[in-house]
């Protein structure tokens, strides 16, 4: 159900508006948490997916983090060049790689969970379980929504 007409639409008071805010404030704030390791939140969301092991090529990666390829490319070159990944290629299919954690990107997600969990819950300052988990249940519909 549309909220208001065309004719009365204020992008600053949309939800869209306040969503995307909140993304970049926190996409900022993680960023500043992860200086010091010489990363940003998206390179660390990489490491993350495929320490959890929810992505395991640069295509899963792309499809999960709503990246495109040439920006999830130039991610991936980084952290392979910074040593927190390697390219292994399929031995079964030799145009395409997995991705692998090395030490040092699995060492750095353990380091660095306690500073994103940090953030994520200073986000959420003053808000109730109930509220939280209905904010939750609301962007969910959302997701599926534009899905």
């Amino acid at each position: 159900m549309p909220v208001k007409g065309a004719n009365t639409y204020r992008s600053e008071e949309s939800v869209a508006y306040g969503m995307n805010q909140i993304r970049i404030l926190l996409c900022n704030a993680v960023d500043a948490q992860l200086s010091s390791y010489g990363l940003s939140a998206l390179q660390w969301g990489v490491l993350k997916a495929l320490f959890d092991g929810r992505a395991r090529t640069p295509s899963e990666l792309y499809r999960i983090l709503l990246s495109d390829s040439g920006a999830m490319t130039r991610q991936l070159d980084f952290l392979e060049r910074r040593g927190f990944l390697r390219r292994v290629r399929n031995e079964s299919d030799r145009r395409s790689v997995y991705l692998v954690l090395t030490d040092t990107g699995r060492i750095t997600i353990c380091e660095t969970l306690p500073l994103i969990v940090e953030t994520h819950d200073r986000q959420l300052r003053g808000f109730t379980q109930d509220e939280v988990t209905a904010l939750k249940l609301f962007m969910d519909r959302m997701i599926v929504n534009l899905g």
